[in-house]
């Protein structure tokens, strides 16, 4: 079915041009699932559309723009949301995330990636890419909600609540890429941890994966200092140098954080082609300490894409949000209110072709809200007024499903179920 968004107050578009008093016409063919997109004034009159077949929204007071894409983060961790805050890195991780994931079977991470996935799509995040144990189930969460996951299966040294044995984890990796390589909304990713727990014939082992498959890899990267001085003071390289020289840097590569990195490194990341994900609010908050150099990787030329981290350090799945982090954090490390403009981190939050998705999806904020009025720029209204609550309806790939703050796919009753199945879960952990 055809969707036509009439009288809309304003649109901005995947290339940042803002429109007002416009029309959004979303076709779909069925045959082909080619999306197309056309905007223009009195478009019901003009195109001869029949009523029969088209969906009409109310566009009164609304702002569209293209969907939001969420491109690190581990969303079953919903299920740790708030078991730890204001804590050390090392004895957050080692007390309680740890030990408690280590609780965790299947069927809870889908639960937990179910209720991460309705927050994305209630936030307008219409794209995500994901690494957390039990994959297949995190697939599956996403499938029953609609929106499009790069998914990861992740990879690490010291084994994992699935698998303790290294070669098993990887055939099991390579089972899960064949079997979810031809889905349209799921692309399945190799996703190797990071540099401190993968060995190099880890990563060397990844990196054939990905391209016998032809899929991304998914690691962190330089996110605190400690695991930089370590690697320096054990191989005498830091960690993009040390990537660089196994051969894992390329433009198949999506890389988490990157708070710790050089100037020359930041060279290295753009001569590869490498992508990076900026995750301001989760550094922040585990007070990771560096800041991602933007203003080089803006001039060497990186592609720049935002995510939240986990639930478990963030804590919540806000894109939205996460851009006025973003904006915020860069002006006050740099004594430069120029940085981090509203322009830069729209380019970065709407940047789901980075993790393998063309961006036809179509999200529309209420604007009627005293936070959001007045209006003289609608996209400083955006970055830095605005919030995942005030997301009214999402249009994914010509589908619609959320309307009017409501979930078109999940009834209030089965919300509800969602929410005890995840309060049962918890009652196992410390």
């Amino acid at each position: 079915m055809d969707i036509l968004i009439r009288d809309l107050d304003y649109a901005v578009d995947i290339n940042l041009n803002v429109y007002k008093n416009i029309d959004i016409l979303i076709r779909r063919d069925e045959d082909s699932k080619k999306i197309s997109i056309d905007r223009g004034r009195n478009l019901l009159e003009k195109s001869n559309l029949d009523k029969k077949d088209l969906k009409i929204i109310d566009g009164d007071k609304k702002c569209a723009l293209p969907g939001l894409s969420n491109n690190h983060t581990h969303i079953p961790m919903t299920l740790l949301r708030g078991i730890a805050d204001d804590m050390i890195l090392q004895e957050w991780l080692r007390e309680k995330i740890w030990p408690n994931e280590g609780r965790l079977t299947g069927e809870d991470v889908y639960y937990g990636a179910l209720l991460g996935c309705l927050e994305m799509l209630r936030f307008g995040i219409t794209s995500f890419n994901d690494m957390y144990f039990f994959p297949e189930e995190i697939v599956r969460a996403t499938k029953e909600v609609g929106i499009k996951g790069t998914v990861g299966f992740p990879i690490i040294d010291f084994g994992t609540p699935q698998c303790k044995d290294l070669d098993k984890l990887l055939n099991n990796c390579e089972k899960f890429i064949k079997e979810y390589i031809a889905e349209e909304k799921i692309n399945p990713v190799v996703a190797p941890h990071a540099p401190y727990t993968c060995s190099k014939d880890t990563y060397v082992q990844c990196r054939e994966i990905s391209q016998e498959y032809n899929v991304l890899l998914h690691t962190h990267l330089s996110e605190t200092r400690y695991e930089v001085v370590e690697m320096e003071n054990k191989i005498g390289m830091r960690p993009v140098e040390y990537l660089e020289s196994i051969g894992i840097l390329g433009d198949n590569l999506i890389t988490a954080h990157c708070v710790w990195i050089t100037k020359e490194e930041v060279k290295i990341l753009a001569k590869h082609r490498v992508k990076v994900v900026h995750c301001p609010g989760s550094n922040m908050k585990l007070a990771s300490g560096g800041v991602m150099p933007l203003v080089e990787m803006l001039r060497e030329g990186v592609s720049l894409s935002l995510g939240t981290d986990g639930p478990a350090s963030n804590n919540n799945l806000d894109i939205l949000e996460e851009m006025k982090i973003a904006a915020l954090l860069h002006k006050a490390h740099r004594w430069d209110p120029t940085v981090g403009d509203v322009d830069t981190v729209l380019r970065m939050a709407f940047n789901s072709e980075s993790i393998g998705f063309e961006n036809r999806d179509i999200v529309l904020l209420d604007l009627n809200s005293p936070h959001l009025r007045p209006v003289h720029n609608i996209k400083s209204n955006i970055v830095y007024s605005a919030n995942g609550n005030d997301v009214d309806t999402v249009i994914v790939e010509g589908e619609v499903l959320l309307e009017n703050k409501k979930f078109s796919k999940i009834d209030d009753k089965y919300l509800r179920n969602i929410y005890h199945k995840v309060n049962s879960i918890i009652k196992k952990f410390n």
